[in-house]
């Protein structure tokens, strides 16, 4: 899958990437906005999940770069139910240069134009954390809604906190195109 946006591009993972993702992920303020956070991983375990991910079928997982090239972040696509025309996501921008510009946003709307009009997908969902203000309002800017919480489904050092179950249907995400 190659998708390209005005300032992104989506596409596969590729060996070239494992570095970057364990940059990511192994960046204590990256962890705390991603389920499971923080993480700890290596090349070794980044390496093996992208060579199981090679023979999966349910689990896509793409590389959001600029358009010189730059890796920026990354898109999966989980949970995918082919009968119900339904997924779910997760999305990070790993590169924080890249925090509040607009990228994450844009390349989360050129994935939904084409799981929504080119693969005929009729729901996405995603889960992002109460505490994540910048995720929700790129999310609902887009058309999510949020549909329900888990209540104290996420905890962090002593405190527990919300996980907001949020989804956007190919009717609404039309409607705000």
């Amino acid at each position: 899958m190659n998708l390209t946006g005005e300032r992104v591009k989506i596409r596969k993972i590729t060996r070239e990437d494992i570095s970057h993702l364990v940059k990511w992920k192994n960046d204590p303020e990256i962890a705390d906005l991603i389920k499971g956070g923080p993480i700890n991983t290596t090349f070794e375990i980044e390496k093996r999940r992208y060579e199981k991910g090679l023979g999966e079928y349910d689990i896509i997982r793409l590389i959001i770069e600029t358009f010189s090239g730059k890796p920026i972040g990354f898109i999966s696509i989980t949970d995918i139910d082919k009968q119900n025309r339904k997924a779910q996501i997760g999305m990070l921008i790993g590169e924080k240069d890249f925090w509040n510009r607009g990228y994450g946003t844009e390349a989360l709307v050129l994935l939904l134009k084409h799981m929504f009009f080119g693969l005929d997908f009729n729901r996405v969902g995603l889960e992002v954390f109460e505490y994540n203000l910048r995720a929700q309002k790129a999310y609902e800017k887009i058309g999510f809604k949020v549909e329900g919480i888990q209540r104290q489904g996420l905890k962090r050092g002593n405190r527990h906190y919300d996980i907001l179950i949020m989804g956007i249907l190919k009717e609404d995400f039309a409607r705000n195109l």
